[in-house]
């Protein structure tokens, strides 16, 4: 660590004040209106909320029961296969690692359109039933009688990477000494999952169950896509359709933030405390034992098994992108590449679906590429400062930065939304009214700040100071040993969260579904919305439109992954 000065307490000042602005501020707004009915304070609206004939209470259950599932379900999956990975050296281990991470190259909402193709009375698994003479033709299965439980396995098959991430970041810091003095003085393996790993992990549970509880808690595009709408996220999107959402909008949003606080803190208290046993991290790597070709095989099945099911929503996805009668096909004759190439032909028009799709991908691309190089600046900054000029006030910013991964997106996106009503000093950032570039730039550099902030820090705790001062001692002023020493050291971290930054923001969820209005200004994932619910050729031009994103982010996720390896967990970390 470097010696403070005052030019880092001012910089260090100055961005905490922006991250006010652009975090708390939208929090606030929403929290404010929550509060106000004709023009004075009152709780009328969240007595609203909680009466059961307004049915947000049910819907709010729901929203609390799912999340619940969702994240016990990543978990159940994770923390197994977490174990098997850092207890074992197994043929084609690198290899499962790898593909366990392909969920993140498609969000649920999309996986969903592919889903529900496959699972449709009409769809392509009852297709198949009959082809292979186990079905009659008139007879169908309803595979989404249960939408509630298509959210949760389709939301669960997204998201246990992140889980299977910290948890194994969690495993490799356990020093395996520990592990090896309970068997010398008689514990059973069992036993020393319960009493030394299992606590010792707990941390890891804590980072991956907080965001997917989170994620799951606040998700719009999976129920809506599903179609299953009674959720408290789901009730908030439908009344911000009306473009004027009443005091009852905003009381239920400062609901699902309340919660997703006291789900965080609840978290931290059980399973976070045990991060202070972590501070003394494994002085040496913990050698897995190597397994012969029948272990091998036997270490890869769970592996495969999951593999095999998370991939299933993607599957969906191609196989609608290239359907040639309307639904899923496994005829080859009946798939045709026409709605890939009305994205191709690239008419930037709203007049047609491969217009539509075609103009949201420049869209998108426009936001995404803004948004990145916002964070890149903010996230080099923030993490410099962090790293190199503790203090107290960087502690505070350091928190600032990393809350976005604790504050559900919904929150934030009601609240930039919030803002610009009225007459507000931002009203002319409003999105019904006006381009919702500048918002949702600012809204998508925000929601990934997190990335860059992490994946710098991470670079920076591994990278002398030493270096920095050497090129001080030699006459170079500040900027040029940034520019000359610090940036190409951290020229892996930077490229590795901008990828992150970058796939991520272009299929963002939330704040594209909320803030845009206009066709011409829909990103890809509100433009893949809007297209599904056109019933000519609309959703299989919405499917193409997936697939593309989903070869965006596997460029992307891979690269990321080949430039932090195990390090990339320590982005999906609260």
């Amino acid at each position: 660590m470097t010696p403070r000065t005052p030019m880092s307490h001012l910089l260090t000042l100055a961005l905490i004040f922006a991250l006010g602005v652009v975090l708390l501020w939208p929090i606030y707004a929403v929290v404010r209106e929550g509060f106000i009915d004709e023009g004075g304070w009152s709780l009328y609206w969240f007595e609203q909320v909680f009466d059961a004939d307004t049915g947000y209470r049910a819907h709010l259950l729901n929203s609390l029961w799912l999340a619940l599932a969702v994240t016990l379900l990543c978990l159940a999956v994770s923390v197994p296969l977490a174990l098997i990975a850092e207890s074992f050296r197994f043929y084609g281990k690198p290899v499962w690692l790898s593909l366990l991470l392909v969920p993140l190259i498609l969000p649920p909402f999309v996986g969903a359109l592919g889903l529900k193709g496959l699972l449709a009375r009409q769809g392509g698994i009852n297709l198949l039933l009959v082809e292979w003479g186990l079905l009659a033709p008139d007879q169908t299965i309803d595979w989404l009688a249960y939408p509630f439980w298509s959210v949760v396995a389709l939301e669960t098959l997204s998201l246990y990477p992140i889980t299977f991430l910290n948890v194994q970041a969690a495993l490799a810091n356990i020093d395996p000494a520990m592990s090896e003095a309970a068997r010398n003085l008689g514990a059973g393996p069992w036993r020393r999952f319960w009493r030394i790993t299992l606590p010792l992990m707990r941390p890891g549970l804590f980072a991956g169950g907080t965001i997917v509880f989170i994620w799951s808690f606040t998700e719009i595009g999976t129920p809506l896509m599903v179609g299953y709408r009674d959720l408290a996220a789901v009730q908030v999107f439908d009344m911000l359709q009306t473009s004027a959402p009443a005091g009852d909008a905003y009381a239920l949003v400062v609901v699902l933030l309340a919660m997703s606080i006291l789900a965080y803190a609840a978290g931290k208290l059980v399973l976070g405390r045990g991060s202070g046993q972590m501070a003394a991290k494994a002085t040496v790597v913990s050698e897995p034992r190597p397994l012969g070709a029948l272990g091998s095989l036997l270490a890869s099945l769970p592996f495969a098994l999951v593999f095999l099911l998370a991939i299933v929503p993607h599957i969906g996805v191609v196989l609608y992108s290239i359907a040639g009668r309307g639904l899923i096909d496994f005829d080859p004759g009946h798939m045709t590449l026409q709605h890939h190439q009305a994205l191709l032909r690239f008419e930037l028009s709203t007049g047609s679906t491969g217009g539509q799709a075609a103009l949201s991908v420049v869209n998108s691309f426009k936001l995404s590429t803004l948004a990145t190089a916002l964070d890149l600046a903010l996230g080099f900054a923030i993490a410099y400062l962090v790293v190199r000029r503790r203090s107290w006030l960087t502690g505070v910013l350091d928190n600032l930065a990393m809350l976005p991964l604790a504050v559900p997106g919904l929150v934030l996106a009601f609240g930039y939304f919030a803002l610009t009503q009225g007459d507000s000093p931002v009203a002319f950032l409003n999105p019904i009214t006006n381009d919702p570039t500048p918002l949702l730039v600012i809204a998508y550099a925000v929601r990934r700040l997190p990335f860059i902030v992490r994946s710098c820090a991470s670079g920076l705790e591994q990278t002398s100071v030493a270096l920095e001062e050497a090129a001080e001692n030699l006459g170079a002023g500040r900027l040029r040993v940034m520019w000359s020493v610090v940036v190409p050291l951290l020229a892996a971290n930077l490229i590795a969260g901008s990828l992150l930054v970058f796939s991520r923001s272009m299929l963002e969820v939330s704040d594209s579904l909320i803030l845009a209005f206009d066709k011409e200004h829909y990103p890809i994932t509100k433009a893949i919305w809007n297209l599904a619910a056109i019933p000519e050729k609309g959703t299989e031009v919405a499917s193409a439109l997936g697939v593309w994103g989903m070869l965006l982010l596997i460029v992307t996720i891979a690269g990321a992954s080949l430039a932090l390896g195990k390090r990339l967990g320590a982005l999906f970390r609260v």
